[in-house]
């Protein structure tokens, strides 16, 4: 059977055409998965600070309030971890003023791209005065 002239050339456009469709289909594939990679580091990240975060609230919570002002560098990730403590003034609603609280903060600083972005995580603590 002799393929005539435009056979063929419809052939080869129908090749042309599948590679051509193909390669869109992986491209865009690509780009899907590379933005999945770029937010599941991200999320990654987020999630490691919060563990962070929420420890550096527990361990300092139990020290003595004149130690819980803190500051550290985690040199692997690059973040500035802080500590500090205010004094809370709060009534009982019935006017009486409510002692020994102490308004616990920690936060976390670090660069993402160009910006520096800080998290914070607060606790309420109660700690009576050592007498």
């Amino acid at each position: 059977m002799i393929m005539s002239l435009n056979s063929r050339g419809y052939a080869l456009l129908d090749v042309v055409l599948a590679v051509a469709l193909f390669s869109l289909t992986v491209t865009g594939l690509v780009g899907v998965l590379q933005s999945i990679n770029e937010t599941s580091a991200e999320l990654a990240r987020e999630r490691v600070i919060q563990h962070q975060l929420s420890s550096l609230l527990a361990e300092t919570k139990v020290m003595p309030v004149s130690d819980m002002n803190s500051e550290r560098l985690d040199e692997v990730t690059d973040i500035n971890y802080r500590t500090y403590v205010e004094s809370m003034e709060v009534d009982n609603g019935e006017g009486n003023a409510l002692s020994d609280l102490y308004l616990l903060t920690a936060e976390a600083e670090f660069m993402d791209g160009s910006e520096l972005q800080t998290e914070s995580a607060k606790l309420i603590i109660y700690q009576p005065e050592q007498r």
